[in-house]
């Protein structure tokens, strides 16, 4: 089944239909090292000009970030999360929003170290609620998205903004405790026993 990609390497915006071969978008760029874009639609972000179009081959280690797109995969493989709001640096661009982390890490220093919060996770790790900023050619541009895959890797920063709870999920008669429960993707490629 194809479905629409939208992904970033330094600096260019890539779009084209792409068949999924994996449960989710997520699993199948996770464990390949390069994918084949037929009728990509190529923008030059530094650049600008009209966007190039034509088949092209990328590593997939060269993405800076992929929104999301297709099935969210199987209930049966979703865990229990905390969520903690963070801004991550990749290059010219800005993703923020909802990582999702084991509940036992408990709470992350504001500014962090990457690895030291993206440890042990696949290249491509899932930003949920999120928003790409970077500036096309001098301009900004801000993008929202359900989820967006940011490339470990590539990136340089991250900040963790501060725990607030949510009135919506607080229960009235509690001291403002967080009693939710969420349930997400597993991005981890584990089989949950």
């Amino acid at each position: 089944m194809p479905i629409e990609f939208v992904g970033f390497t330094a600096d260019r915006r890539i779009t084209a239909m792409i068949p999924l071969a994996d449960d989710r978008l997520s699993d199948m760029l996770n464990s390949v090292t390069r994918i084949v874009l037929r009728d990509a639609v190529v923008g030059d972000l530094a650049e600008g000009g009209l966007p190039l179009s034509g088949d092209v081959t990328l590593p997939v280690g060269d993405l800076v970030a992929v929104v999301g797109t297709g099935r969210r995969g199987s209930e049966s493989r979703r865990r229990r999360t905390a969520v903690r709001r963070v801004s991550l640096g990749l290059g010219r661009y800005t993703v923020s929003g909802c990582l999702h982390v084991d509940p036992s890490e408990g709470n992350f220093p504001r500014r962090s170290d990457p690895a030291s919060i993206l440890a042990g996770r696949d290249v491509l790790v899932a930003v949920t609620d999120a928003s790409i900023t970077y500036d096309c050619v001098d301009v900004k541009t801000t993008e929202t998205h359900d989820t967006i895959l940011v490339n470990r890797a590539r990136t340089s920063w991250i900040e963790v903004q501060p725990e607030e709870p949510d009135e919506a999920d607080v229960d009235e008669g509690e001291d403002a405790a967080d009693t939710r429960t969420r349930y997400v993707k597993d991005f981890t490629g584990t089989v949950a026993d």
